[in-house]
């Protein structure tokens, strides 16, 4: 297994929390979330780490994630759940994957000041000192956007500037933040590693450095 996919393999803990242990039925999401994975998995193989990382080092990181994203949406259909619950486990452990990948150093399920994150860059820490230094990102499992406002709410507790959190969604929706759509005829979260190397690019923090592009 190549380094990258070992990498990801490593984290199987942190694809399998994006489920909430609240629900349920626990252990079929958690069926469900290795489904995924293994046509992610596939998809990645298919396409190449090497081209990738070539992708994502001139630029064009958006035809990397366009080709892997279509080849497991055509798988999905037998997996169970909501659309937005679905794509959005996908998009989650698709971006995992990238950052491993490039090196982009990132915190991962994680919380600050008792506000859960699905990921930070570089880190949560950087919220108390610089959080103009700092992305969140943002995939809700759920449709619903009354539920979606009151996580924002929270994180806009910890991270004030409403254009360094970025949510991914499975379609457009009003939002104070950063909007990254799922939809085919609207996929701009084949933009969100481009967007973060640029948004990286300036910074003054060695902690934000991308090592391997």
């Amino acid at each position: 297994m190549n380094t990258a996919l070992s990498a990801f393999s490593g984290q199987q803990e942190d694809v399998l929390k994006m489920v909430s242990v609240a629900s349920f039925n626990y252990p079929q999401r958690q069926e469900k979330m290795l489904e995924i994975k293994d046509i992610l998995y596939q998809a990645i193989s298919e396409y190449q780490e090497k081209r990738i990382l070539s992708d994502i080092a001139q630029g064009e990181s958006t035809d990397a994630i366009n080709a892997i994203f279509s080849h497991c949406v055509s798988h999905l259909d037998k997996i169970d759940g909501s659309r937005q619950s679905v794509l959005g486990s996908l998009a989650e452990g698709l971006t995992h994957y990238l950052l491993t990948l490039a090196m982009i150093p990132s915190q991962r399920k994680t919380s600050f000041q008792s506000v859960d994150i699905d990921v930070a860059i570089p880190d949560a820490r950087t919220l108390s000192t610089s959080p103009e230094e700092v992305v969140i990102m943002y995939f809700p499992k759920t449709d619903e956007l009354q539920t979606i406002n009151e996580n924002l709410d929270r994180l806009r507790k910890i991270q004030p500037k409403s254009d360094n959190i970025w949510l991914v969604a499975d379609r457009p929706i009003p939002v104070d933040a950063k909007v990254y759509t799922l939809d085919r005829e609207q996929f701009s979260f084949a933009r969100i590693i481009n967007d973060l190397v640029s948004f990286t690019a300036g910074k003054k923090q060695s902690k934000l450095k991308i090592f391997r592009i």
